[in-house]
């Protein structure tokens, strides 16, 4: 699909029946960091895309480079006829998505983070963010789809795919993502999506993220779950329960809701 400023947004679509789930991937990584939930297309249509800047995607954005990723969120799903969906967020990509659900709300079935976080608010993970800026400036995007590539390894082959699809990202797209998220803060606004059904996933050795889940539970329709022995990269390397638990929440929802007009 082509966006209303005239860039190029790639997508897929796994499955054709189904409620609709859309998950959007961190800085760098693309949509196949979500090739292990291609197999929830066998009760959802599973939509993956790649952010402008990454991928095989074009564009870079302007200065507001969040603003500009909503606004591709909402033409995405108004592209495909969607008034709705699950959309899940992983890692900085749930900063995307927080924000897609405070600026568009009733677009918003469900909302699903993995490592999610309303602000960065410990130290190792801004120092992670400072990494990744420094990185993008120096020019070193193979560097760091290397790193990413190995950490979140299944296998030689997922290694392989993800480094190759790292690479193809442009280094600016990738900093200025860094840059908004990393100054992002949306925990005084966190109440206003009480109404909205949301699943925060972590590993419980994900120390350096799992410590902002004090920010979720306050929230009155919120379910938090720790992933026993989990690390950060949920969504790779310990896809069977992290796609367990997104199916059981999403069926939870489906028979809560059965019986509305």
């Amino acid at each position: 699909m082509e966006t209303s400023d005239g860039v190029p947004l790639y997508y897929e679509i796994f499955g054709a029946a189904g409620d609709p789930i859309l998950f959007i991937h961190p800085p760098l990584m693309g949509h196949v960091v979500f090739k292990h939930q291609r197999v929830l297309q066998t009760d959802y249509r599973v939509i993956l895309y790649d952010l402008r800047g990454h991928g095989r995607s074009r564009g870079r954005g302007g200065k507001d480079a969040l603003a500009r990723h909503v606004d591709d969120l909402r033409e995405l799903l108004d592209h495909l006829g969607l008034q709705s969906a699950h959309i899940v967020g992983y890692s900085a990509g749930g900063v995307i998505a927080l924000d897609f659900a405070l600026r568009y709300p009733e677009r918003v079935r469900t909302l699903i983070l993995s490592g999610g976080f309303p602000k960065v608010s410990t130290w190792l993970l801004r120092r992670l963010f400072h990494a990744g800026i420094w990185l993008m400036k120096a020019g070193k995007t193979d560097f760091l789809a290397r790193l990413l590539a190995f950490t979140h390894k299944t296998n030689e082959k997922d290694e392989q795919e993800l480094r190759a699809y790292g690479k193809k990202a442009d280094a600016v797209a990738v900093d200025r993502l860094y840059q908004d998220c990393l100054h992002y803060d949306c925990t005084a606004e966190l109440q206003r999506l009480e109404h909205i059904p949301c699943l925060v996933l972590y590993g419980t050795r994900d120390g350096y993220i799992h410590a902002h889940h004090k920010w979720f539970r306050g929230l009155a329709n919120v379910r938090i779950v720790f992933i026993d022995k989990g690390t950060h990269q949920l969504p790779t390397r310990f896809h069977e329960p992290f796609n367990h638990a997104v199916h059981r929440f999403l069926s939870d929802f489906k028979a809560s809701h059965l019986h509305e007009p």
